[in-house]
């Protein structure tokens, strides 16, 4: 979708990836791999600030939960983009557009990915916990960390450096269950395949503050990312 603002959006299934991409941004300050963007859609609606990773070009963003803001944006209305101010005290900018309700495109790629329309985790947990930021929401905390191994290479080649972008329900002894990989970069060196196989035996609890409000830890649903990095 072009707006007249400048600003383009895309939602696209390639080779089995989901995608959701936004053009025409402010650039982002150097040497920052990621930015945060408000997403608003509807008139009462609140704003959901999620995590987007800076592309090679500076003014194109690819979220890292890519399906869970696709599903917001297909309910339609008008659609408010928010960008934080790229300097310190500088001005924030806002992008105000109208989506079609229930829009067919976006429901097209989630269906060509295999992603789900409604997703039914989502309908369970009163919210999602996380934005895909790096490691885990603020309510929780590693009790026994994921250990993923570095996958092996590809036709001779593996990244430096990459991250996977997971969402999760969480159990009442803390594990982990209905898992799916929202992103990976690279693509194509199995890195959301390689933190699957760790999650068996991760186990996270809630931290002093979380517990103290009293809310259980299992049922709820989180975001979280793994960092990957090859030293040497």
């Amino acid at each position: 979708m072009d707006f007249t603002s400048g600003l383009a959006l895309l939602a696209r299934c390639q080779a089995g990836v989901y995608d959701l991409v936004v053009g025409g941004l402010p650039d982002a300050p150097a040497n920052k791999p990621t930015r945060e963007l408000a997403i608003q859609v509807g008139e009462d609606a609140e704003p959901d600030t999620t995590v987007w990773t800076v592309g090679s070009n500076p003014s194109v963003a690819f979220s890292r939960i890519p399906a869970i803001v696709a599903r917001r944006l297909s309910e339609g209305g008008k659609l408010q983009v928010i960008v934080p101010a790229v300097t310190p005290g500088g001005p924030r900018t806002r992008y105000v557009m109208d989506v079609d309700p229930s829009s067919q495109a976006i429901a097209e790629t989630l269906t060509a990915c295999g992603r789900p329309i409604v997703d039914a985790r989502e309908e369970r947990a009163d919210q999602i916990e996380g934005n895909g930021q790096d490691g885990l929401p603020p309510a929780v905390t590693w009790r026994t960390m994921p250990r993923p191994s570095f996958p092996e290479s590809v036709r001779g080649r593996s990244p430096r450096l990459g991250y996977v972008t997971l969402s999760c329900v969480t159990e009442d002894d803390g594990g982990l269950t209905d898992c799916v990989t929202e992103s990976e970069q690279p693509g194509g060196y199995n890195l959301g395949l390689a933190v699957q196989r760790s999650l068996p035996r991760a186990r996270l609890k809630l931290t002093d503050e979380a517990a103290a409000n009293g809310r259980p830890l299992g049922g709820r649903l989180i975001t979280f990312t793994v960092n990957f990095r090859m030293e040497g």
